[in-house]
C-alpha cells in the first residue's frame, strides 16, 4: 500500500489535481479570494513586462531606420500633405465658382440677349478713393472698353482699360461714371452720378429731378438704357432721400448703391447686350471719356 503512494503516478495523479484545483479557485466568482490575488499578482507584472518589450520593439524599428530611409518617408508625406491642400483649394475655388454662376446664370436667364464673361477681382488701387479695381479677364474673352461691369446685385461700373488678359474697372462711385437712370416706382428719369464728398458716404446722386418729384425712399432706381452703354432695367440702388440741389431749383435723389464695389470679389462684364451701341458715335463724338460723353446725350 505504502508503495502506491510513494509511486510516479500517484505523485502525478495529486499533481494534476491540484493544478485542477488551483484552476477552479482562479476562475471562480470569487474575485477577493487569495489564490485570485496570488495569481493577478504573478500575471500583472508579466503583461507589463510583455507591453514594454513590445513597445522597445517598436521603437527599435523606428529608430533603426537610416537617415536616408527616414528623409525619403518624411518627403512622402510631404508629398501627400501637398496634394491634399492643393484638392482642399480647388474644392473652395470650385465651390465659389459654383455659387457665382448660379446667380450669373439667373442674371442670363433673365436677360437672354446678354452675353456675359464671368472674372474676378484681382487687384484694388488703395490710393483710389472710388474703388476702382482690376478684373482677370481682357480681350482675349471679348472684353472691350466701355462695357457695363455688374454683379448679380446691380451695377458695378464700366470697363475703362483693357489689355489681353486683364481690365481696369472704374465704379460707379466715380465722378467720371454717369448713368441715365429711371425711378422703378415713379418712372422719372435722371442722370446718376457721384462726387468726393457722396463716394465718400458710399452714396449716388440721381440728379435733374423736377421741383414736383414723386420719389421717395425706398424706391428702386434702375438704368434706363438710354445711350446704349448699359442695358435697360440693371438695378443701380435704392433712393435714401430726396435734397434741394444747391445749384439750381431742381431737386435730387440720395441713392445706396445696390452692389458694395469697395468690397465685391466677382464680377460679370456684359460683352453684348440688344441696343449696344445705340448714340455710341455721338458719345465718343462730343468727348474721349466714355462716362463724361454719354452725360450730354442722356448718360450711360
Amino acid at each position: 500500500m505504502k508503495d502506491v503512494f510513494r509511486s510516479a503516478g500517484f505523485k502525478l495523479l495529486v499533481a494534476l489535481m491540484f493544478v485542477m484545483f488551483c484552476l477552479m479557485l482562479a476562475t471562480s466568482n470569487s474575485t477577493n479570494s487569495l489564490t485570485a490575488k496570488l495569481f493577478g499578482s504573478v500575471a500583472t507584472p508579466m503583461q507589463r513586462i510583455s507591453t514594454l518589450v513590445t513597445n522597445n520593439a517598436a521603437a527599435t524599428t523606428t529608430v533603426g531606420k537610416s537617415k536616408e530611409e527616414l528623409e525619403a518617408e518624411n518627403r512622402q508625406l510631404q508629398a501627400q500633405v501637398d496634394a491634399l491642400r492643393k484638392k482642399l483649394v480647388n474644392y473652395y475655388t470650385y465651390q465659389q465658382e459654383n455659387a457665382q454662376l448660379r446667380k450669373f446664370l439667373e442674371l442670363k436667364n433673365e436677360n437672354q440677349d446678354f452675353k456675359p464673361v464671368s472674372a474676378a477681382v484681382v487687384g484694388r488701387d488703395p490710393d483710389n478713393l472710388f474703388g476702382q479695381f482690376t478684373i482677370d479677364q481682357g480681350t482675349r474673352s471679348g472684353v472691350a472698353l466701355n462695357d457695363p461691369v455688374v454683379t448679380d446685385a446691380g451695377v458695378v461700373g464700366w470697363v475703362s482699360g483693357v489689355s489681353s488678359s486683364y481690365s481696369r474697372v472704374t465704379t460707379i462711385l466715380s465722378p467720371e461714371t454717369q448713368l441715365s437712370a429711371m425711378d422703378k416706382v415713379t418712372r422719372e428719369t435722371g442722370i446718376v452720378g457721384c462726387d468726393i464728398k457722396s463716394a465718400d458716404a458710399n452714396l449716388l446722386k440721381l440728379q435733374y429731378l423736377s421741383s414736383d418729384t414723386k420719389v421717395a425712399a425706398g424706391d428702386l432706381v434702375v438704368t434706363s438704357g438710354i445711350g446704349g452703354v448699359y442695358p435697360r432695367n440693371l438695378v443701380i440702388g435704392t433712393v435714401k432721400s430726396v435734397k434741394r440741389s444747391d445749384t439750381d431749383v431742381s431737386l435730387y435723389a440720395e441713392v445706396t448703391p445696390a452692389a458694395n464695389v469697395k468690397e465685391i470679389r466677382d464680377v460679370l462684364v456684359i460683352t453684348s447686350f440688344a441696343g449696344q451701341g445705340e448714340a455710341m458715335e455721338a458719345a465718343l463724338g462730343s468727348s474721349s471719356s466714355p462716362a463724361s460723353s454719354p452725360a450730354s446725350s442722356g448718360g450711360k
